[in-house]
This record gives C-alpha cells, structure tokens and sequence, in this order.
C-alpha cells in the first residue's frame, strides 16, 4: 500500500509513476487525503505522511518512507527487474539519498517527479 500526498505533484508524480508500471495490480495507492487511509493502514497513523511517501507492506504490516518507500515499490514491480540491485548494501545508501535530494528540490519548489 502506497500513501501519497495528492497535492504535491512531486509525490503525486512518484505514485503515477509506480502505477504506471504497476501492470500487474501489486500495488494500491491512498492518497492521505482519503479518510479510510487510517482505518485501512492504522500503523501510518502519527507519522509525517505529509512530508514524504510511504509504502506499507501489508504482509508483514511493516512501514517504509521516502526513498525506502521508493526501493519497496521498486521491488514489487517486475518491469523494474533493473533497478534492484540499487537496494543492495552500499548502493542502497545512494539511491535513498538521490530520492531525498530530488524530493527535497520537487516538495519545496513543487517540481514534478519526472
């Protein structure tokens, strides 16, 4: 389950991104301005979702934001195959620091994901 905030377009970008590859329906995306967010995803209750995306994996009901929100997405995706090692030791670092950087510059300035 992947939580967005629907008026920043540069989440909003990263979720139309995902779900643009999503072909195989792994994914749903809630905005966090729909009220059944929280009841469906109680463990997202209190935390920033305004400051960054947010995946939850509904298996293990663990919670992942910002670029490890990314890299879950990522891995759930099959047209995506190429971009998983980027969640390996050492490179995992880099990628969740370049999802920081360009989120940083797209929710302060608004700038579109893509």
């Amino acid at each position: 389950m992947v939580s967005y905030d629907a008026e920043c377009p540069f989440c909003r970008g990263v979720a139309d991104w995902a779900a643009d590859r999503d072909n195989l329906g792994r994914l749903v995306f809630f905005p966090i301005q729909n009220q059944e967010l929280l009841r469906m995803a109680p463990e997202l209750g209190g935390l920033p979702l305004h400051e960054a995306v947010h995946c939850l994996d509904t298996s293990t009901r663990d919670v992942f934001r910002a670029g490890e929100a990314w890299l879950q997405m990522v891995r759930r995706l099959p047209s995506m195959w190429w971009c998983r090692p980027l969640a390996a030791p050492g490179l995992r670092s880099i990628a969740v620091a370049e999802y920081g950087r360009r989120s940083r510059a797209g929710c302060r300035g608004r700038r579109e994901w893509r």
